[in-house]
This record gives C-alpha cells, structure tokens and sequence, in this order.
C-alpha cells in the first residue's frame, strides 16, 4: 500500500477502535512511534491521521503529553449529527448500465432513509473536479464515485485528500484510482477478460483480437484476463492483436477501413464492452461482413442492446454494484469502515460466436 495515502487506514482503524470502546474517553491513545511500527508507516503519515481524527473531534492532542481520545461531548463519527444525504457522481448517466448501478444504489439508500445527489462528469478530468467541488459545497454524509480515465495518475488527487481530511467517506465503483486508499465496488475485470477470452478459444478460435480503452483501468485488467487465457491455451501473447483507444481517437480507430484492416486476420474479437462490439457489429454489417460466419464478436456487460442484438456477452452486476456501494458507505458512516468487492463475471451465450473448430 501507498505510505502516502495509508493514513486513511489509521483512520479507519482508530474509529473501529473508539466506537467498540476499546479507547474510553479521556483515555491515552497510541503515540506517533506505535502507530508508525503498528502500520508500517512514516511518522509524517501518522501525522496526517491524526490531524484527520482531531478535525472530526474524536481525539485531542495535548503538547507534550500526548494524544487522548476525546470526551463524552465529542461524539464518534457514527453518533454525529447526520444530513442522510449521499453524493454520487458517475462519468455519464443517461445510458447504457448507469440507470441500473444508479437504481440499485438509490433504493438501498432510500430503504436506510437517504436521499442521493447526482453529478456526471462526462468522462473528463475538469468534469470530475467540478463535481468533486460543487458535492464539497453541500451537507453530504458520504460521497460513491466513478473514477474518471482510472487508468492515468489520478489529476484530482487532492481533492480525495481534502475529503479525507473532512472526514467525508468515499466509495468507488466500477473502478478505483490505484494512488488512494479508498474501497472500490466492481465487477471482476481480470476474471471477466480471461471468461470472454477463453471462451473462444473453447470454441477453436486462435486468432483473436482486442479493442480496449488505454484511458481507463477496467481496460486494463480485462487486458491481463485475456493475457492470462492466452497463456493457459499456450498461445502467443502479441501486441499488433490489441487496438488500443481512447475518447478523442474512438470514432477514428473504428471508422469503417481502419477497423477493416485491423480485423482481416483474426476470426473473433474481444470488445471492451457492449458499446463497443455493437459498433464493430454495423460496420462490418455494412461492408458485408457476417457476424457469426466470418467473425466472432464478444462484449462485456450484457446490457439490453446485446440481449436485442443477440451479442454473446459477460455480464456486468450493475444494480448490486449499486447497492453493495451503498452498503460498504454507509459502514464507514458509521465508523465500521469499509472493504473492496469484486462481483464474478458470468458468460452469456448468444449468436454472436461460432464454432471455430475443425
């Protein structure tokens, strides 16, 4: 773990440990030199706990005596005053599987008493900022997030340090930012990319390319996941099999004769997800190539397209997403803390793949 960001962890750990009553008020906390031999960490990161617990009044730091947890009339996080109101902020909202993650987290906070906020970022670096500010500006017990291009270094890092040092509880869902110590909800994508993967090489296929995202992080993993297949059925691991793209170059890279020249040798591809498989889909239609006979297409995420499209596809949790973010916030509202989730992938059969074996 990052010895920059473990702080939260501390923090985690101390609130479990007042709440439960193993410090009483008024009683000693660890010193800086415990904490740091506890956790494995720098004095400079305990520091930054410390400051974390002190600003949400669960401990008191007296000059040369130490830090003590404080009295009765500073209550622990789970006792405060709350709004009963959650931020969520997600990259888009108005298709494709966000409804359902956001239906899913909306009742589970509904039947607990919550309202929700909802912001979107569009994808963008600035969109998530902007978000990140105006939920900052409003009385919110926690926040749930999509992180924005997971896969490069996290441009708004400190804003998620200004929340932490507010005490504000983040979620993650459907990826995570690798720098921060924040539990993420998702679906397994490296399991997800070896399901896809190794279903058409069960069904004979040896060439196979792949068209991903190099801007976000599930990407990536399902990227591992279909390494891993390759290497389990002993076939070769090469880079020119991969088309690699990002929000700016998409409507490019699968314009109708770079996609076509791309695909000729290969018998199937992978797509990054349903989006991306149904595009692939109508330019080949269009320029007279069949889908099952002359190549094999697989999805991820089993939306409703691919189910009206007949699209062989993995599914992706969606309204659990939703709701198992919910239920791992509200933990750390209520100063239990919180842990990552993975979902399992599950393998849709349709139309889309054929039997490639001789």
């Amino acid at each position: 773990m990052d010895t920059q960001h473990k702080y939260m962890e501390i923090v985690t750990w101390a609130i479990e440990q007042i709440n439960t009553g193993h410090f009483l008020p008024g009683s000693r906390f660890l010193t800086e030199a415990q904490l740091s031999d506890r956790f494995s960490c720098s004095r400079q990161t305990v520091r930054r706990a410390l400051e974390v617990l002190v600003q949400q009044g669960l401990v008191t730091r007296l000059q040369g005596s130490g830090t003590f947890i404080a009295e009765d009339d500073a209550h622990p996080a789970s006792q405060r005053q709350r709004s009963m109101t959650v931020g969520m902020i997600f990259t888009y909202m108005d298709s494709y599987i966000f409804p359902s993650i956001v239906r899913g987290a909306g009742d589970a906070l509904v039947a607990k008493g919550y309202s929700m906020q909802l912001l979107w970022t569009d994808n963008t670096v600035t969109g998530e900022s902007t978000a990140l500010r105006m939920m900052m500006d409003k009385e919110l017990d926690g926040l749930i997030v999509e992180p924005t291009r997971s896969a490069l270094p996290c441009a708004n890092i400190e804003l998620y340090h200004m929340l932490a040092d507010r005490g504000t509880p983040v979620v993650f869902i459907d990826s995570y930012y690798p720098e921060l110590t924040i539990p993420h909800v998702a679906l397994d994508d490296i399991q997800a990319g070896w399901m896809a993967t190794a279903h058409l090489v069960e069904k004979g296929h040896r060439r196979i390319a792949c068209i991903l995202p190099h801007t976000n992080r599930q990407g990536h993993l399902r990227y591992l996941g279909h390494v891993k297949a390759l290497r389990e059925h002993a076939l070769p691991i090469k880079e020119e099999d991969i088309l690699w793209y990002s929000k700016e170059n998409m409507g490019q890279l699968l314009s109708a004769g770079r996609l076509l020249d791309f695909l000729t040798p290969y018998s199937a591809v992978l797509c990054y997800n349903d989006t991306v498989a149904l595009q692939v889909m109508e330019t080949l239609a269009k320029n007279g190539t069949r889908v099952p006979e002359q190549i094999s297409i697989i999805g991820i995420d089993d939306s409703e397209a691919a189910r009206y499209t007949h699209l062989t596809s993995i599914a992706h949790p969606a309204s659990k997403l939703g709701e198992a973010a919910v239920a791992q916030l509200l933990s750390m509202i209520d100063g239990k803390g919180g842990k990552s989730v993975l979902f399992p992938p599950r393998l849709v059969q349709r139309s889309t793949v054929s039997d490639h074996r001789q």
